[in-house]
């Protein structure tokens, strides 16, 4: 058989009498989104809003308008006047920006609070770190490549900034359940075990997951001596039914072998640990947290 054609899962569940008892007391209460003034459409709140409203959850929004850098700019080592015009430009884009926000709004009539900053292009990362250090959780768009809107920024300064969980959605998303079917791309690493258990208010009572290791190493200090299992029973105890999934790459990059797990077992969500490796050495070299963050068909839950 092509090893290819066809994912095999083994599934158990723990007896656990509590399974049909979980509380919202400890769910999502306070979900925020930052949007920056390059982005061009506004769909991230009406998402983001579906969400608060499924989990009754405050929605805030964090407008941020990106002036350029005197440090870096074209215009300063060419003189003031070009300065101060690039300065103007990008006062009035601001402003349109704002102005097209506060329209949208209340055309779509979504219950959000609004909070608007002004920060420079190179700082955008520090100032939603500052705005995420007040949130549950942070919902981001999944950002595109080349990432002309500043979303890759955004997920970064909320994870490394605020070490808030974020949850990255496909542009093409349309608000829906999640948290029924997830699959969670386990690497036994610190990030991984973060991660899972800051999406576990996002689960629902029961929700099937599927633990998912490739080219899984065998061994202490790694995945022990049977990869998936310790995390699939302390998570089984949670009342949730758990899968095992141990996928060889087969030759493709990691990210890819979970994009089609993720796919075969009609996964709702990933949850990952986010940038495992330097920021630096992810931008570079890649990696599954870089690949999924921008080719995952479904939202992912990263933590880091």
């Amino acid at each position: 058989m092509n090893a290819q054609s066809k994912l095999e899962f083994k599934t158990f569940q723990l007896s656990n009498p509590s399974q049909n008892r979980r509380s919202n007391a400890m769910g999502f209460r306070d979900l925020s989104i930052c949007i920056s003034s390059f982005e061009s459409d506004f769909g991230l709140i009406e998402q983001a809003s579906g969400l608060a409203e499924a989990w009754q959850a405050h929605l805030s929004c964090c407008a941020i308008g990106l002036q350029p850098s005197p440090l870096f700019s074209q215009g300063i080592m060419s003189g003031q006047a070009e300065f101060q015009a690039q300065m103007q430009a990008s006062r009035d884009q601001i402003e349109d920006f704002r102005n097209r926000l506060n329209k949208y709004i209340q055309e779509k009539s979504v219950q959000v609070e609004l909070r608007e900053s002004l920060t420079f292009d190179t700082a955008l990362a520090g100032t939603v770190a500052v705005f995420a250090r007040y949130a549950d959780l942070i919902v981001a768009r999944m950002p595109e490549q080349p990432d002309r809107d500043h979303h890759g920024e955004i997920i970064e300064g909320a994870m490394f900034g605020a070490g808030r969980p974020v949850l990255a959605l496909p542009k093409s998303w349309k608000p829906a359940p999640i948290g029924r079917k997830v699959l969670l791309a386990w690497d036994a690493s610190r990030e991984a075990s973060r991660a899972i258990h800051d999406a576990l208010p996002m689960l629902a009572p029961g929700a099937d997951v599927c633990v998912t290791t490739v080219d899984a190493k065998i061994g202490p200090g790694k995945h022990g001596a049977a990869p998936g299992l310790d995390i699939s029973t302390h998570l089984a105890r949670h009342g949730l039914k758990m899968t095992v999934q141990n996928a060889d790459s087969l030759g493709k990059p990691v990210g890819e072998r979970l994009v089609e797990t993720a796919q075969g077992f009609g996964a709702d969500m990933i949850v990952m640990g986010g940038y495992r490796h330097p920021k630096l050495a992810q931008r570079l070299l890649g990696g599954p947290s870089h690949f999924l963050v921008s080719n995952s068909p479904v939202p992912i839950l990263l933590s880091h």
